[in-house]
């Protein structure tokens, strides 16, 4: 079966995307990659620089990137629910570990779903080491953590934020300033961990 898409267009005969308008983008139709470089449907190359926005840095048509997604196609088996077990899965959180300071591997699909892991991570630790008043979530001027819903309360871009107040609690937005960090360490950490955390990191 081969599926048609064709181009839908407005009453001004303007082509309109079915896609969500979350970002304008660029114009080109970007059909293939090669390397660092990616290729638009008239044939221009670019340099990427931004590598799938921080989540893929592994470049295009990587023989050995190919050979593992073929050997997953073949399989039939593509993605799995982490309800259940995988070998691939199992493999590649034993390399991470391998690699790493961590104990564990919590596999997430974006970066803003690794912050939002990150700060259920900090806060349960938190509880377990200190006290219910540990909650707080320090993000720094200008960032970017995400769009997701603790991950936005943690960007500082106001255009972002407002149409989505109020955003979730405990998380403050701090001046890129080693006094007001180094205040803020020394308020925090008044409130003393009865004990060391161990175990999974």
């Amino acid at each position: 079966m081969t599926a048609v898409t064709l181009p839908v267009e407005d009453e001004t005969g303007s082509e309109v995307s079915a896609l969500l308008s979350t970002y304008k983008r660029a114009p080109m139709e970007l059909v293939r990659g090669e390397g660092v470089e990616l290729i638009d449907s008239d044939g221009k190359r670019y340099l990427d620089f931004a590598s799938g926005i921080a989540v893929n840095a592994l470049g295009y048509g990587d023989a050995g990137v190919a050979g593992v997604i073929n050997d997953a196609l073949n399989s039939g088996l593509i993605h799995a629910s982490n309800l259940y077990r995988t070998l691939a899965g199992e493999q590649l959180a034993a390399k991470l570990v391998e690699r790493s300071f961590a104990s564990k591997v919590f596999f997430c699909n974006s970066g803003a779903e690794a912050n939002e892991g990150a700060f259920k991570f900090a806060r349960r630790w938190a509880r377990k080491v200190g006290s219910d008043a540990k909650v707080e979530i320090i993000a720094l001027r200008g960032s970017f953590h995400g769009r997701l819903f603790a991950s936005l309360a943690a960007t500082d871009r106001p255009s972002y934020r407002a149409p989505f107040r109020p955003l979730a609690g405990a998380v403050s937005i701090c001046e890129r300033d080693l006094s007001e960090l180094d205040s803020r360490r020394r308020a925090s950490s008044r409130l003393e961990f009865p004990g060391s955390f161990e175990g999974n990191h």
